[in-house]
């Protein structure tokens, strides 16, 4: 089970992937805007940042690289349009950076993200 910080603006898409990781065994937290987002990022600690990317904005962006400073070993995944991509450190320690992963289909979102945290 991971810990999962869940911000997204829709409503819609943030009940649904709400419940559907729920389902799965996660742990979520769920958030609309980025201020609220960084607020429970500093407060407590999370595996997994899950956000959305949307293309009239770049606080999901902002978020991630925020959430990376927080702490670095957490990971984090973008949902985009049907797909999700995970952003994780490299592998070679003391190296910096994220690599970015295969696109996942929503349907096994909650199994990618114990991979993705199993990565670790």
């Amino acid at each position: 089970m991971a810990t999962v910080m869940l911000a997204t603006r829709n409503d819609d898409m943030r009940g649904y992937l709400a419940a559907k990781l729920k389902r799965s065994g996660h742990a979520v937290s769920r958030v609309a805007d980025y201020h609220s987002a960084l607020t429970l990022l500093e407060e407590n600690a999370y595996d997994v940042l899950l956000t959305t990317v949307e293309a009239d904005s770049s606080d999901e962006l902002d978020l991630a690289r925020a959430a990376r400073r927080i702490d670095p070993d957490m990971r984090v995944m973008f949902i985009t349009g049907f797909s999700a991509v995970a952003l994780m450190p490299p592998a070679e320690e003391g190296a910096r950076g994220m690599t970015l992963g295969e696109p996942v289909h929503l349907n096994r979102l909650g199994e990618e993200l114990r991979r993705l945290v199993r990565a670790a």
